[in-house]
């Protein structure tokens, strides 16, 4: 699994709380494990930090499209 730690500055565009929602944990478990004060092994944290770094890759991409 990626060891990226997020910065604040990222994690300020993301909405963690839909994360959060969206795999049944508090917004602080994903600011910490996004962040590295938690671990990643758990299935859980693997699974977080997957969507969110498929979240960023979305964000940072240039949108083409054909017409």
């Amino acid at each position: 699994m990626n060891t990226k730690k997020f910065t604040t500055e990222e994690l300020s565009e993301l909405k963690l709380s839909s994360i959060a929602k969206k795999h049944g944990c508090t917004t602080g478990y994903v600011r910490h494990v996004l962040t590295g004060v938690r671990e990643r092994k758990s299935v859980l944290a693997q699974k977080i930090v997957k969507d969110v770094m498929d979240m960023v890759e979305i964000l940072e991409r240039e949108t083409k499209i054909m017409v």
